[in-house]
């Protein structure tokens, strides 16, 4: 039987009959950017990414003994049969979740629409496909340390095209690609900039232009650029080149996981916390839950729905990926009387000797606070030990014997 081998990588997944190879490459350019849930189109980027999935899946299911030679013959067992493999082979929530996906939309195509409903229904445990939305880590680049203007600087003097992209992802919050996309001159609306190439499924978006840091960045674009239709990176590259080059800057510099701890899609995180910021007047709950307490419903989902809004997004929940979730206040009447008395003094321009010192001391006791939890974990996890350590000691020998045994 002919099989169709293209890598390596490829082969340890096992091949694939060529009809059945075939018949998938034909269903993705027929189908690949049809939306699931909708009448719209998804990205290209998307529509590479499950045809890469779809292939992924169906050599996996040859690698389990599943040889099936046609799409058609797709059923609930094989896709359990895929699901306990990715469970054991320790995927992400994420992950498994994106893949069922894939297959929900190939049954689609195939005509078995419906054949894959919920996605608790083909795992071994329900958290494996429940993803966490809430973040509980500022990835913005100020979190780890990072003086960003001297860094993008940097980034500059190397490649100005990359360091003015690097800026429009911090300035405007934009994704690596719709900067590398961006054409100025036509994005300008005045008091806002319209956002359309390079979008995530091609959803557009006004980001509205407020601060003085935003119109002199935008203008500043708009002088690199002679026409309408002009991007900011190298005519002379295709989009593919373009991305490539910004990653290629950023690694240069560091800009990793591995090396300084943080992406380009810090920029951001950065950009949508400090827009929460500007709106509620109080840091995001994921840079600081405590003074987020006191702040009213209204206007924490009002921020809310900006951070979502200009992040792309249409469901007010997404913005917790950014922002981190609100936590439950669980402060004392006392510890809240201390909150609001801090945030007063704050506000004050000009303290007398008394406030100064009593500003201290609510500092001094807001971090003690936050510091507690921690230390009733490890005062817990002592204490545990302790009472580990005494209930075993009488019979120590013994286990070394047994041990030795």
């Amino acid at each position: 039987m002919t099989t169709h081998r293209r890598s390596k990588g490829d082969r340890a997944q096992g091949t694939l009959p060529q009809a059945l190879y075939d018949e998938l490459i034909d269903l993705i350019k027929a189908h690949g950017r049809e939306a699931n849930r909708s009448n719209k189109i998804v990205s290209h980027e998307t529509g590479d990414v499950r045809r890469e999935m779809l292939l992924l899946s169906f050599r996996e299911l040859h690698g389990l003994g599943y040889r099936l030679q046609s799409a058609q013959s797709l059923q609930q067992r094989h896709v359990r049969a895929l699901v306990r493999s990715w469970e054991e082979s320790g995927l992400s929530p994420s992950s498994i979740a994106n893949r069922l996906s894939v297959l929900r939309a190939l049954c689609k195509w195939i005509g078995k629409k419906g054949m894959i409903q919920k996605s608790t229904d083909f795992v071994q445990k329900p958290e494996s496909v429940t993803r966490t939305q809430a973040t509980t880590e500022d990835k913005s680049w100020t979190a780890k340390g990072i003086e960003i203007d001297r860094l993008i600087g940097m980034i500059e003097t190397y490649d100005w095209r990359v360091g003015l992209q690097a800026r429009l992802m911090r300035t405007f919050g934009l994704r690596k690609r719709e900067a590398v996309m961006f054409r100025p001159l036509k994005a300008d609306m005045g008091f806002a900039i319209r956002v359309r190439d390079g979008t995530k499924g091609g959803r557009e978006r006004v980001v509205p232009v407020e601060t003085p840091e935003q119109r002199q960045l935008l203008d500043l674009a708009k002088s690199k650029v002679s026409t309408v239709n002009e991007h900011l990176s190298n005519p002379n590259y295709t989009l593919e080149q373009a991305v490539r080059r910004v990653n290629y800057c950023f690694e240069r510099y560091g800009i990793t996981k591995r090396d300084l701890g943080v992406t380009a899609h810090g920029l951001r995180h950065e950009h949508l916390n400090e827009l929460y910021e500007r709106v509620t007047g109080v840091p995001s709950p994921v840079r600081t839950g405590s003074v987020t307490h006191d702040l009213d419903q209204l206007t924490h989902d009002i921020a809310r729905a900006r951070v979502s809004q200009e992040a792309g997004h249409s469901r007010l929940g997404i913005s917790d990926a950014y922002i981190g979730a609100r936590p439950a206040d669980q402060r004392t009447p006392e510890e809240k009387e201390a909150d609001r008395r801090y945030r007063e003094l704050l506000t004050k321009e000009d303290l007398s000797d008394s406030e100064s010192a009593e500003l201290g001391r609510l500092v001094k006791a807001m971090h003690a606070r936050t510091q507690r939890p921690h230390r009733d974990s490890a005062l817990a996890s002592d204490t545990e030990t302790e009472h580990s350590t005494s209930a075993h000691e009488p019979h120590a020998h013994h286990e070394s014997e047994t041990q030795h045994a």
